[in-house]
């Protein structure tokens, strides 16, 4: 769980500001998109609290997210590690997360990142090579080879 009350957090503050644990984010997975599936997250966190306005949460977040190939929709494996600082506020400023009543939940947060680390295309390694163009050599070969079933189209040619 990773939901705190703002008592907790200042709490938590003086005694020992780091934290480690994993969450489940499958939750959150959008039904449409190209997701197809996500491992638990792996979170280290360390909290800051400034003038017991400004909650700052400095966030190491490991996941595995599965998604499909944009050209053969075969199921890829990316492996996510990367960190992030999220500033909680009771301010209203869209630099800063809002605090919705006394508590702070960090696990849409924490998705919410996973998915903007997700890259727009992702191709399976067996077709990474497929992206180059054909040489002018390639390319002739190409366009002289007939089809077997065009084949007997080539004696109607004019």
């Amino acid at each position: 769980m990773m939901k705190f009350t703002v008592d907790e957090l200042k709490k938590k503050f003086h005694q020992d500001p780091t934290f480690e644990t994993t969450v489940d984010v499958s939750d959150f997975l959008p039904e449409d998109e190209d997701i197809l599936s996500v491992s638990s997250a792996a979170i280290k966190g360390e909290i800051d609290i400034e003038n017991e306005e400004y909650y700052h949460f400095d966030l190491e977040i490991k996941a595995t997210l599965t998604v499909a190939c944009a050209r053969t929709l075969k199921p890829v494996e990316l492996e996510l590690d990367f960190t992030v600082v999220e500033t909680f506020s009771r301010e209203e400023k869209d630099e800063y997360r809002q605090i919705e009543g006394i508590t702070i939940d960090l696990l849409p947060v924490i998705w919410s990142n996973i998915y903007l680390e997700k890259p727009m295309r992702v191709i399976h390694p067996d077709h990474v090579d497929d992206d180059r163009f054909p040489s002018s050599e390639e390319w002739e070969k190409k366009k002289k080879r007939i089809r077997p079933e065009l084949q007997e189209l080539e004696k109607y040619k004019s």
